[in-house]
């Protein structure tokens, strides 16, 4: 099937929107994502003592693109948080960064509302959308970005502006010139990862064709690259309309490790993927190995992937974007358009009518706002 994906012609049909496009000009985003960061007017608020991103989906995302990267260098805690309510512990203390890509989550609206009366210092970033009205409104910074993309292409322009608040505000050093530096490699990756290159010398199109008719488990390490993990199955169901799993390490090694047993014929669908870095603690690179061996004893197939490149960064950036090829790779293969979630949409359209419905019979939503 290798064939299919070597054929640019037929893929341009199938990708009648733009996907491919989108990801190829990747570089090019994050250039304009690091302007837009720098070009922004944000105060500096006083005595943080953590910080909370808010947001769902491809914006949540960019929070966990922070905490992965930033590690041990940011001396506060940061927490994504995926819900309606900001946790008990936000205060007036709290850096909250409100991001939502439409700027009309549901949940990350009534989130900003929970981080406003909470007392937090907000910053909120938007294409445009309610979000975008409420800030105005409330008369908290923005950061907008330009919103002519799919949510989960816009990882740029949604981890990298925040990055940037969280370098002015004094949490972190200032990563411009590393950010910067780290375009050439994304644009090397690209051109490695593209239609162009074949499928024999490209490894996004040998995972894509690796996992086809397969349900991915993939395992990245706590705090680094489960991030990359969450990732990968989040771009292969919403490309390639493909189930997939996450966890981490060393997590699975005291729970999960145990149920690859039972029902066997079932495991014979499932290949467990291990996202690896040279950094990753030595304990976790040893519990990697050996859960490596025994669960591909049950899988029958395993695969590791590396990251790759000398900062960070770049090493990050590496796994990203071979799981974002990968997923449009994929999209050709179970021959989907990769741009449309229709199951989405139409779970978006059904929860809209079903809480009309009940604000009709008189039953208000509660204040979801804060716990």
């Amino acid at each position: 099937m290798s064939e299919m994906l070597d054929d640019i012609e037929a893929i341009g049909k199938l990708d009648t929107q733009g996907m491919w496009g989108i990801l190829n000009s990747f570089d090019r985003q994050l250039e304009e994502a690091l302007e837009i960061g720098l070009k922004a007017d944000i105060p500096v608020p006083k005595a943080i003592q953590n910080v909370l991103v808010c947001g769902l989906g491809g914006s949540a995302i960019a929070g966990d693109f922070l905490s992965a990267y930033l590690g041990t260098d940011l001396k506060v805690p940061l927490s994504v948080h995926r819900n309606y309510s900001v946790p008990g512990f936000a205060d007036e203390t709290t850096l909250a960064l409100i991001c939502s890509y439409s700027g009309n989550t549901e949940e990350t609206l009534s989130a900003f509302h929970g981080a406003r009366k909470a007392g937090c210092s907000i910053v909120c970033l938007s294409s445009n959308g309610q979000l975008q009205r409420d800030a105005g409104q409330y008369n908290y910074p923005l950061l907008q970005v330009p919103g002519e993309f799919p949510p989960r292409t816009a990882l740029g322009y949604l981890a990298i502006p925040l990055l940037i608040v969280l370098s002015r505000v004094g949490l972190v050093s200032d990563r411009s010139e590393q950010i910067s530096r780290s375009v050439s490699w994304v644009r090397n990756r690209i051109e490695r990862f593209g239609l162009e290159t074949p499928a024999e010398e490209n490894a996004a199109k040998t995972l894509a064709l690796q996992v086809h008719q397969k349900i991915p488990v993939i395992y990245g390490s706590q705090d680094r690259l489960e991030m990359v993990a969450r990732r990968w199955r989040g771009q292969f169901s919403e490309n390639a309309k493909q189930l997939a799993y996450s966890s981490a390490l060393p997590e699975m090694n005291h729970n999960e490790i145990e149920g690859w047993k039972h029902p066997a014929p079932a495991l014979r669908q499932l290949i467990p993927i291990f996202l690896r870095d040279r950094e990753d603690h030595p304990q976790v690179q040893i519990r990697t190995d050996i859960a490596r061996q025994l669960v591909g004893d049950k899988s029958k197939a395993c695969l590791d992937f590396w990251t790759e490149g000398e900062s960070w960064l770049e090493r990050l950036w590496s796994l990203i974007l071979l799981g974002d090829f990968a997923s449009l790779y994929l999209a050709v293969l179970n021959r989907e358009n990769p741009t449309p979630v229709h199951v989405i949409e139409d779970f978006k359209k059904r929860l809209k009518e079903q809480t009309e419905k009940g604000r009709q019979g008189g039953n208000e939503p509660g204040n979801l706002s804060r716990v």
